[in-house]
């Protein structure tokens, strides 16, 4: 439809500046209107289509964007004869026999919209598709560029050519349609997903990485942008690694040095296939050694990640240190009970169901083991990976790939049929919870969300979602040792503080490591000691390892405790020793009593730790007599050196 209008009615009826400039005011206006002038006249062109009510014209589009193109179609054509003088309902026609291939269909419609409307940049740049489809790409371009010079702007047009080039494998062309979206809209999520594609089909991963993440960053999971990002994240990261090229040893290397500074301790960093996780980190005075161990497994593709974390998780107790609030995650035989205790009513419910006693032991103490390392390790973790994240740009393709990992561990260790059958309720809750704080970090640092894969119920989510935004409060400006606060409170939230003893790490220039041991054997199974968790849980797990049912593992244990502290002493001061235990077993030792003493230790002792230092004793001062003690504990003896060395 065309109109006739005298300009100085237009200025007056929409109060427009009087000046050679009508047409673009009245364009910004009116975004669906061509004008041109003629004299003091202006011709206005409106296009027949927006006459329609809107609700016919938006099913119209609805059911085109949904895919039902006949439905479409049939209502276009019915509109037609009373809207045929219309270039867009022209357009819409002709978009419609393209998708079904109705190439002759197409152009005879996109010529009428054209001939109606030479500026219909839609119609222009389907008119380039057209060419394209029918392999004639110089004319295609032509064709789009035309669109583009109407509108350099139309960021949506320019990815769709990008997009259509790049199908046919034309990158270098399709490159530059993307780049120019994105120099129009630097985050539309089409335009960077096209150029990631790119990218990855150049071996340019890291930059596919980056597309791909900021289109993650920007699209919820329902997206269908969504799996193709994520499928594009996880095969440019699993490409970057396989690279020969791709190493960060580089940033290993230079933590490594610095913590070697901070801590005045060199670091060992060696591969072991023994270890039962992937990475860990052995602290020297948590195991009284001369030097940090950091173990490590080479099966995993993300070891390079894993030893960084661990490096950082030294960088945060060195940190601690520092300003001397280093603390030490304790947990003794008093917290192993309160956990049985709390869950009494569980371990009936497995009794009756025939499980075996020992087996129900075995459980409930790996559920009591599994919470506290989890309520220890979450949220220190949490500001290990924000540092990484930090550090360098090129590790996050690494970084990426194993919080997926970890998240993926979570979700079967909280969603397994077999965990849910046999452990308790509320304790699988909580540890869904510090899981999905996992998750939760995952998706702020990678726009990866997989926390609905948990079937966690709202307050599980909504507790998840509190923890982690206290996570968030001291993430920007964190001080030494601030983490310890992190995890009282969220142990206190999630009823798991009874299990476990946060306490402050005794000052490391007021003790030697003879003082250290000496405390150590006083009470190995930590039951009066402030001494570490961490090692009495290597010597369980080693003497676990090594032992059988014919081993006494209390004497075993208490062993280790008698070679550390007994080898460093002169010879005839053990012997001395040795014989002062052989006055006190001539009136027999019961297991069953305490408070045993030796003059020359100076030191109150259970039955069983009396045996272990009584042994030890005599193999290392008096050897040739030890079999005349008839003591049956060649055995735990044997394990016991094996642990020490």
């Amino acid at each position: 439809m065309t109109i006739t209008v005298p300009i100085k009615h237009v200025v007056e009826i929409l109060n427009l500046e009087e000046t050679d400039d009508i047409k673009s005011q009245l364009e910004q206006l009116y975004s669906d209107i061509n004008t041109e002038v003629e004299g003091d006249n202006l011709i206005i062109s409106i296009d027949d289509i927006h006459l329609l009510k809107p609700e016919s014209y938006n099913q119209l589009i609805k059911l085109c964007d949904n895919g039902k193109l006949d439905k479409a179609l049939d209502i276009a054509e019915d509109l037609y004869p009373d809207y045929k003088k219309s270039s867009e309902l022209n357009r819409i026609i002709a978009q419609i026999q393209l998708s079904k291939d109705n190439f002759k269909a197409t152009e005879h419609y996109l010529i009428e919209a054209l001939k109606l409307n030479p500026k219909n940049t839609n119609a222009l740049i389907l008119m380039g598709n057209l060419q394209y489809r029918k392999n004639e790409t110089d004319t295609a371009l032509m064709y789009w560029n035309s669109a583009l010079r109407f509108d350099p702007d139309d960021y949506l047009s320019l990815s769709n050519i990008g997009s259509t080039l790049a199908k046919d494998n034309h990158l270098e062309k399709a490159r530059y349609f993307f780049e120019q979206a994105l120099s129009v809209k630097k985050d539309y999520a089409n335009a960077l997903l096209g150029l990631g594609i790119i990218n990855n089909k150049e071996d340019k991963y890291l930059e596919a990485f980056d597309c791909a993440i900021k289109v993650l960053k920007s699209n919820d999971k329902k997206s269908p942008l969504y799996s193709n990002a994520y499928n594009l994240a996880m095969s440019s990261a699993k490409d970057l690694i396989s690279q020969s090229t791709y190493d960060v040893e580089e940033e290993i290397y230079a933590l490594k040095v610095e913590l070697e500074k901070a801590s005045g301790k060199p670091i060992e960093i060696n591969s072991d296939s023994t270890i039962k996780t992937p990475a860990k980190i052995v602290i020297a005075e948590y195991h009284n050694k001369d030097k940090h161990q950091l173990l490590y497994k080479n099966t995993d593709v993300t070891v390079h990640h894993l030893i960084l974390h661990e490096l950082y998780h030294l960088k945060l107790v060195t940190d601690a240190r520092g300003i001397d609030k280093n603390m030490l995650f304790t947990s003794h035989q008093k917290h192993q009970d309160a956990f049985f205790k709390r869950n009494h009513k569980h371990i009936q419910k497995l009794k009756k169901q025939g499980v075996d006693s020992q087996q129900i032991d075995k459980i409930i103490i790996s559920v009591f083991q599994g919470l506290n390392s989890q309520i220890y390790n979450t949220p220190i973790d949490l500001f290990i990976e924000d540092l990484i994240y930090k550090q360098d740009k090129n590790i996050r393709p690494l970084q990426c790939m194993s919080l997926v990992n970890l998240v993926k561990q979570g979700i079967e260790a909280t969603t397994s049929e077999v965990i849910l059958k046999t452990f308790p309720k509320h304790l699988i809750s909580s540890s869904k919870i510090l899981n999905i704080i996992n998750a939760l970090q995952l998706k702020d640092l990678y726009g990866i969300d997989m926390i609905d894969e948990f079937k966690a119920n709202k307050i599980e989510l909504n507790k998840a979602n509190i923890l982690f935004e206290e996570f968030i409060e001291y993430r920007y400006d964190k001080e030494p040792a601030e983490e310890y606060e992190i995890i009282t409170h969220w142990a206190e939230d999630l009823k798991l503080d009874k299990y476990f003893k946060l306490q402050k790490e005794p000052s490391l220039s007021t003790k030697t490591a003879d003082e250290v041991i000496d405390e150590i054997t006083k009470d190995p199974y930590g039951l009066d000691s402030p001494e570490p968790q961490y090692i009495i849980d290597e010597r369980q797990k080693f003497i676990d390892q090594h032992a059988n049912d014919d081993t006494n593992k209390a004497v075993t244990f208490y062993m280790i405790g008698a070679i550390n502290l007994l080898s460093k002493k002169p010879t005839e001061e053990v012997k001395k020793i040795a014989m002062e235990f052989a006055y006190l077993g001539m009136t027999g030792i019961d297991v069953k009593k305490d408070n045993y003493e030796v003059p020359s230790l100076a030191k109150k002792m259970s039955g069983y730790q009396t045996l272990a230092y009584y042994y030890v004793s005599w193999a290392i001062a008096i050897p040739d007599m030890l079999s005349q003690l008839q003591l049956p504990f060649d055995k735990e003896y044997g394990i016991a050196i094996k642990m020490v060395k």
